[in-house]
């Protein structure tokens, strides 16, 4: 249990051993021309996170789409808003005591970032 007043893990910048992308999501990234501006946001939240893990948005564990837990069997999930309508998803992982994180999707549209949480507009 924290003390009173103390921040809370989240809030506390932290910085990982690593950050990659899924093999899928840096298969596409790979394929954007480099002044894509999609490959520029993907860039930069690569290097917010490389400053700290914790830059992105924690999703409550009820709230995390079946997908997710499926594919990559992730136990935590984080969104990361690239600009005003494109987000990505990224989860946080222990290996051999290092901490990974892995980008797990980017969204290049709000639209299809809404179909996968299941938000209705």
């Amino acid at each position: 249990m924290r003390e009173k007043g103390a921040p809370r893990l989240s809030t506390l910048r932290r910085r990982p051993y690593e950050v990659t992308l899924e093999s899928k999501l840096e298969e596409f990234y790979h394929g954007l021309d480099n002044e894509d501006s999609l490959k520029v946001a993907i860039n930069k939240c690569i290097d917010a996170l490389k400053e700290n893990m914790f830059a992105g948005e924690q999703i409550k564990k009820r709230q995390i789409p079946k997908y997710y837990v499926r594919r990559f069997g992730v136990t935590n999930l984080y969104r990361f808003r690239l600009d005003r309508a494109r987000r990505a998803s990224y989860t946080i992982v222990s290996m051999d005591g290092l901490i990974k994180v892995i980008v797990l999707e980017v969204f290049p549209d709000h639209k299809s970032y809404e179909r996968r949480f299941h938000y209705s507009g």
